[in-house]
């Protein structure tokens, strides 16, 4: 395999672990504001910071279906992806901080998640965008 194409193929690794990465977060926080909205018993709502947990669990929905909008435009390779992947991935790691008095394993599994994706995007920004 040629120089070319060894890179090649790396970057696109990276894209598809960010993309997948962001699949996941998104999925997740679209499960937990559903949970939130629909089951009340899963959560401990005195442990949120302010608000209910019909608050919190919209904005579940909400920045789970930007992150899943993301993992689309970062798989597509764009540069606009790579940026919104962050800055989505940033939004993740604030709302679950912010939650995770109400359910402490499934947002710090989520805060890990974000964090890979901003991780993988930071690391390597460079290979996000198509040649």
């Amino acid at each position: 395999m040629t120089p070319v194409a060894a890179q090649e193929r790396t970057s696109h690794g990276w894209a598809v672990f960010v993309a997948v990465y962001l699949l996941i977060a998104g999925t997740l926080n679209l499960i937990w504001g559903i949970a939130a909205l629909e089951n009340k018993s899963y959560f401990t709502a005195e442990g949120l910071l302010w608000s209910s947990l019909n608050t919190w669990g919209w904005v579940a929905i909400i920045v789970g279906a930007l992150q899943l909008i993301g993992s689309a435009f970062v798989a597509a390779r764009m540069a606009f992806g790579a940026v919104l992947a962050v800055f989505l991935a940033f939004c993740g790691i604030i709302f679950n901080f912010l939650s995770i008095g109400a359910y402490p394993v499934w947002s710090a599994i989520l805060l890990l998640i974000d964090g890979l994706v901003i991780w993988g995007v930071t690391i390597h920004s460079e290979q996000f965008v198509r040649e």
